[in-house]
């Protein structure tokens, strides 16, 4: 509320002001000679439209600059957001990918425990084998005078 006074009050000064250079220009266009006062009003009066020019050229670049600002930060977002879901896709299948090495690992292991224990058997029939190759030679032997 305050700040929509104190507004109002500076457009009015300004609009006086800005009237009171009027009448001097139009004193000055007319050929009169103006006090020393005047012409340093006049300077004055120059200098503010001059500020008051740059001070808008300044917020419309600032207002180019945000709404540049804005865009890129959307921008940034969606690119974010892109890649927190390209990241959850990854995540799912690497846990995919995990769960199918661990039951590949766990039937090679599977493989493994049936080779070994096919190993054992054949071991088993092999020295049994043995002991009876041994046995019939030795009774073979033992027959022959």
């Amino acid at each position: 509320m305050a700040e929509h006074a104190a507004s109002i009050g500076v457009n009015v000064i300004v609009s006086i002001l800005t009237e009171y250079a009027k009448r001097i220009i139009d004193r000055a266009v007319k050929g009169e000679k103006l006090s020393d006062w005047e012409i340093g009003f006049l300077l004055m009066e120059a200098t503010r439209m001059t500020l008051e020019a740059r001070m808008e050229s300044i917020e419309k670049r600032i207002a180019s600059l945000e709404e540049s600002l804005k865009a890129r930060m959307e921008s940034i977002e969606k690119r974010m957001d892109l890649i927190e879901r390209r990241m959850d896709m990854l995540e799912k299948r690497i846990g995919e990918v995990e769960r199918n090495m661990i039951m590949r690992i766990e039937l090679l292991e599977k493989g493994v425990e049936g080779l070994e224990s096919d190993m054992k058997q054949m071991r088993a029939s092999i020295d049994s084998l043995r002991d009876l190759i041994i046995n019939k030679l030795v009774e073979a032997l033992a027959k022959k005078p």
